[in-house]
């Protein structure tokens, strides 16, 4: 058999069937259901938001220096507990305890100059009153005498820099808290200027944590202050702990064109089992639903004008929401009664999986709900392949 007549019996053997098919099609179209009802049902609904994030301390203190030098001691390490003012670490700036020494001998010798002087202005105060000197000679006097006691208090004022700026070479706690991340060695040189050094990372309290979370902008508006939240970490994937929503911010976060809001959710850490940093998913408790008027969700997607070319074909009474159309369509189901499809509008509550709650007053569990509506007007895609494309066979060929 030649490649001729191959090709001539392959062509009838489909064009046969695919006419079959077409009959086939055709003759038991009209049996086929058009549309399809279910009556609502009644379950408890709790809806969710989903978000992802990660945990931190809830009061977290970065510690830095407020002078430069080198680390020459270390006395706090990771995952230690201190106390507030506790030394962590001690730092050598060259001089140390030498410009107090100092400035020490400056402000007794300038104390010591106006002790003197006082007892020497006392005496010329008295010969003044005796007019023994001028009066101009005791203005000369009472003008140094104010020197030499502004000379005490400048003294005094750099000792309190020296002394201050020695002090500031021993690092201190500012709370009581636990060293989350020790980030300086031995030897090391710390600045204090441009960029400081980051010393220390202490936690106020573990036992109460925060998971900063990106909600989408799309389930933000669902999302309360004090709505309570479950999530789970990866170190305990089989674990659930529990958090409330503190705070929803405002300002928007956006990467690769996905807007997010950051929310805070409060967390107790009472056993110290979660850490900062780690990765958290979250679900939060948007709505809930007790024994919920229940439609499957493609019941709430029903296409208008699909089902008004079923009810011309069936002959049968199409009744929208009055001033209403397909572009403006407001939430809603369609009903079947008496040869009708009728549009109500609802008001959508929870949703849960393939349900949601739809609250009318038109609606009870009795109601016949239409859950979807063959499309009359839609063409067989073999069959179109087939006869309608160029080229194919039983095309005309121009």
């Amino acid at each position: 058999m030649n490649n001729k007549k191959i090709i001539i019996i392959t062509s009838i053997f489909i064009l046969t069937v695919g006419l079959s098919i077409y009959l086939f099609k055709k003759n038991h179209h009209e049996k086929k259901a058009l549309f399809e009802t279910s009556t609502p049902i009644r379950k408890d609904l709790t809806q969710y938001v989903n978000a992802s994030g990660t945990l931190s301390a809830k009061d977290e203190i970065t510690i830095g220096s407020l002078v430069a030098g080198r680390v020459v001691e270390i006395k706090a390490d990771d995952n230690d507990f201190v106390k507030k003012d506790q030394v962590l670490v001690i730092l050598d700036d060259g001089i140390n305890y030498s410009a107090v020494k100092k400035f020490k001998a400056v402000v007794d010798e300038a104390n010591a100059n106006l002790e003197y002087y006082k007892n020497f202005y006392a005496r010329q105060t008295e010969l003044y009153k005796a007019n023994q000197i001028s009066q101009d000679q005791f203005e000369q006097y009472t003008q140094q005498l104010k020197v030499l006691e502004a000379r005490v208090i400048q003294a005094i004022g750099e000792l309190e820099m020296r002394q201050q700026e020695f002090d500031n070479l021993f690092i201190k706690s500012p709370a009581d808290g636990v060293v989350i991340a020790k980030e300086v060695d031995i030897g090391q040189m710390i600045t204090s200027r441009f960029q400081a050094t980051v010393l220390y990372k202490i936690a106020k309290d573990l036992h109460h944590m925060e998971a900063k979370v990106d909600v989408d902008e799309a389930d933000v508006g669902l999302v309360k202050d004090g709505q309570e939240a479950t999530f789970t970490v990866d170190a305990f994937p089989k674990l659930k702990f529990t958090a409330k929503v503190e705070q929803i911010r405002y300002l928007a976060k956006i990467v690769d064109n996905v807007v997010t809001y950051a929310t805070i959710l409060d967390v107790e850490n009472p056993d110290l089992t979660l850490r900062p940093g780690m990765t958290t998913n979250v679900n939060i408790k948007v709505k809930e639903s007790k024994n919920a008027l229940c439609v499957k969700n493609k019941s709430l997607r029903i296409n208008s004008l699909i089902l008004e070319n079923v009810a011309k074909k069936l002959d049968f009474e199409f009744i929208r929401i009055p001033n209403t159309d397909a572009k403006t369509e407001i939430d809603h189901v369609w009903i079947f009664q008496d040869n009708k499809f009728k549009q109500i509008a609802v008001e959508i509550g929870a949703k849960h999986g393939t349900y949601s709650e739809i609250i009318s007053k038109e609606i009870d569990d009795n109601s016949l709900i239409l859950t979807s509506v063959e499309d009359t007007e839609r063409k067989n895609d073999v069959l179109e392949q087939i006869f309608k494309q160029p080229g194919s066979i039983g095309s005309k060929k121009k």
